[in-house]
């Protein structure tokens, strides 16, 4: 459904396996440093936490540790704050090779190369009038995690763009 055939041996769009993901939402501000803050990502239980917001983060995971992140989670937000399951809320497609930034740029306006997007880095944009955040994973390589109802318009995007890059 959502594959993007590889048509370009420089950049390469992958639908990846579905996983846990869960939002924290903080409402007296971030919890003591143990969490990136927005525009910014790190590895964590196998997977990624992602600052979207100044007090917001989505933690990605594989699903058999769902409980164990939604429970640190839960402990970070405490009496201040809330965790949502999202599990299947958002489709995360992996970016890869010399030209993925190249590929983002079409259909779309953002600067990928500002020195400063760089791995850990994340940002919220719009891309063929689909909102998307972009986790900046590698040099090589980013994940762009979009709604489902938008993941194969995308996919379909992605693939004419790969096609016609020279």
């Amino acid at each position: 459904m959502n594959d993007v055939a590889a048509l370009n041996p420089e950049v390469t769009v992958t639908a990846c396996a579905p996983e846990a993901l869960l939002r924290l939402d903080l409402w007296t501000g971030p919890a003591d440093g143990v969490l990136p803050n927005a525009g910014h990502a790190l590895d964590a239980f196998q997977g990624r936490i992602i600052g979207i917001e100044p007090a917001a983060w989505l933690l990605r995971a594989p699903m058999p540790q769902e409980s164990e992140a939604g429970t640190w989670l839960a402990g970070l937000a405490g009496d201040h704050g809330a965790v949502i399951v999202l599990t299947g809320g958002l489709v995360r497609f992996r970016l890869e090779g010399a030209r993925w930034r190249e590929l983002l740029t079409i259909n779309a306006v953002f600067d990928v190369e500002n020195p400063a997007f760089a791995p850990g880095s994340v940002a919220a944009t719009i891309l063929n009038h689909a909102a998307i955040w972009i986790d900046v994973v590698t040099d090589a390589a980013a994940d762009v995690y979009c709604l489902p109802s938008y993941s194969e318009h995308l996919a379909t995007g992605w693939r004419h763009a790969i096609s016609r890059m020279d």
